[in-house]
């Protein structure tokens, strides 16, 4: 492959999320939240109550912006946060009832938006695609110790 051809191929691949990204930020803001707010919604609501760290993890934001994150979302009244009796350093976070509530209501509407979003790609398609950037990311976090 031509070097030229990389370079097009990642120019397409950017291009293609910032699509996405731009309709997830304006779904995302009709429910009055922050895309990191909505993440850290929704991975509390799959998962249920885990730890601020593993939460960092499910996210993808680093631990200084997750305090952020989830002061807003405790605003809101959309979580609690529990420290650990045994190991005063870490801190759990749930969703409250009311969060809870709120989830249930926005969440079928985004996946609604995400379905039509997706809806261009057969199953097949979608599949070929996970498994394309996963082949591509793991490569990419193996070169990373080649580059300097």
């Amino acid at each position: 492959m031509l070097e030229t051809d990389n370079l097009k191929t990642m120019r397409i691949l950017f291009r293609a999320v910032q699509s996405v990204e731009h309709i997830v930020k304006k779904d995302v803001k009709n429910y009055n939240l922050t895309v990191n707010e909505f993440a850290a919604l929704e991975a509390l609501y799959q998962k249920g109550r885990v730890s601020v760290n593993t939460m960092c993890q499910m996210v993808l934001i680093p631990n200084s912006s997750m305090t952020y994150v989830l002061d807003k979302l405790e605003e809101k009244s959309y979580i609690t946060r529990t420290q650990d009796p045994d190991d005063k350093r870490t801190f759990y976070v749930e969703l409250s009832t009311e969060g809870k509530k709120y989830a249930d209501e926005i969440l079928p509407k985004h996946y609604k938006v995400m379905n039509q979003v997706f809806s261009i790609l057969t199953k097949e398609e979608q599949e070929l695609l996970n498994q394309t950037l996963k082949k591509l990311g793991y490569h990419a976090i193996d070169m990373e110790e080649l580059i300097k």
